[in-house]
């Protein structure tokens, strides 16, 4: 779904200046920012709820960083940092029951970070659902060979059941997906979202590349949008 640039401004009460400083300066991609006929010649449109979100995550953090940080923050960008399984039980957002199942599943010990942000999703998923150490293997083991191809975190990771059995599917953002209607949507995540708050929450941890000498605690209170 679309949001066109007036309508865009009208609802988050920012200037025009604003959202093409925010473009200039990388925070707003310029894929983004996507050109239609209309009758008055042409009008510039969004894809609604990126740019929302988008917004929102800038308007809460743009006084706690500077505009390049931010930039990076926000950015697709993939860290090339690897994870041990010591890493995974610093991280608050991922079930230290299921890793085990995570190391299983992947059959290694140390993970990219693209395996981090899908074990977070999985373990958020824990919460809500029964799911069992079995079908986590089992869903890593499905996804596992495609992670080590995805290059940026513009991906929706969704999880699905049918007949107590748990599937998943990755797929770009912005790409029609068609699934078999039997399948039973349980859960979608952006992976950006989770992203987004690793590297807020965990930047001196995990020594995220986008830090400065500014040492101002984060308390890692950004939400996720499921």
């Amino acid at each position: 779904m679309l949001i066109s640039k007036k309508d865009l401004l009208s609802e988050t009460k920012i200037s025009y200046g604003q959202l093409y400083r925010w473009k200039r300066e990388g925070l707003i991609p310029e894929e983004w920012f996507i050109k239609q006929p209309s009758f008055t010649g042409q009008e510039t449109f969004f894809p609604k709820n990126k740019i929302l979100n988008r917004i929102k995550a800038i308007q809460e953090l743009k006084d706690k960083y500077s505009l390049e940080e931010l930039a990076k923050i926000l950015s697709p960008e993939v860290s090339e940092r690897n994870f041990t399984t010591d890493d995974l039980k610093i991280i608050e957002e991922i079930n230290k029951g299921l890793i085990p199942a995570f190391i299983k599943g992947f059959e290694k010990n140390n993970f990219t970070y693209i395996e981090v942000l899908i074990m977070i999703a999985i373990s958020e998923l824990k919460k809500s659902n029964d799911i069992s150490i079995g079908a986590v293997i089992g869903l890593i083991s499905g996804i596992k060979g495609y992670c080590t191809n995805i290059k940026s975190t513009g991906y929706i990771f969704v999880l699905f059941d049918k007949a107590e059995d748990y599937y998943a599917t990755i797929y770009q953002e912005q790409t029609q997906v068609f699934l078999d209607s039997r399948l039973n949507i349980i859960k979608q995540f952006r992976l950006d979202d989770i992203s987004s708050n690793m590297k807020l929450k965990y930047r001196k941890s995990f020594n995220f590349k986008f830090d400065t000498e500014n040492e101002e605690e984060n308390n890692g209170k950004m939400q996720f949008s499921y």
